[in-house]
């Protein structure tokens, strides 16, 4: 959800009621992760299409400094008004590539 917030998915999803829907997810457990640790979770889109992303995500340990689970999500773009998929509003599009090319040069904003 903070991915779609920083690049202003909610606020155009208020707006036009087109939004992200899960169409589908997978997670790979790597370890187990027990009470007390924390944990940073990574997201970032690997492949768009006309109406449609995939996200990879990583789950990192603190305690054991490792990835404790890896996995991925398909979104689709859902028109909510009408209840059919939609395309990636230009906006969109060019904001998540906008952030993709700031996380793989290692800057974050």
């Amino acid at each position: 959800m903070l991915y779609f917030e920083k690049i202003g998915f909610l606020e155009i999803m208020n707006k036009t009621n087109i939004g992200p829907i899960l169409a589908s997810t997978q997670c790979r457990y790597k370890i187990p992760l027990t009470y007390p640790d924390h944990v940073t979770v990574g997201a970032k889109v690997e492949n768009m299409e006309k109406d449609r992303f995939v996200m990879k995500y990583a789950v990192l340990s603190h305690k054991h400094q490792k990835i404790a689970a890896s996995g991925e999500g398909v979104l689709v773009t859902f028109d909510y008004q009408n209840s059919i998929k939609a395309l990636i509003p230009d906006e969109i599009r060019e904001r998540i590539i906008d952030l993709e090319k700031t996380v793989s040069r290692g800057v974050h904003k």
